[in-house]
């Protein structure tokens, strides 16, 4: 029997989700701000795979995860690392 599989169930009310929302909105400023040329090509991308590929913004941070963590850290911006951070255990 062909089942189709669910690579989220681990996640139950680990709210994924949610995460991956709040994190993303806290790019967005980072985005908006256009204060490194990483952020243009990161919200290209991140329209790319959503759209083209289907992927959810977990799986977009996933593959972004140590250059979004290197830039965040430069940038000294602690709060949206630490959610990151917090996703990336609880998540990923």
């Amino acid at each position: 029997m062909n089942v189709p599989f669910d690579r989220y169930i681990s996640f139950k009310n680990a709210d994924w989700e949610g995460k991956s929302q709040r994190v993303m909105a806290r790019l967005q400023g980072h985005i908006d701000a256009a204060d490194n040329p990483f952020w243009g090509y990161f919200a290209k991308k991140r329209t790319e795979l959503n759209e083209k590929q289907g992927l959810d913004d977990l799986r977009v941070l996933h593959n972004y995860l140590p250059t979004l963590r290197e830039i965040l850290e430069e940038s000294g911006d602690e709060e949206t690392l630490a959610m990151l951070e917090d996703l990336e255990v609880t998540c990923m």
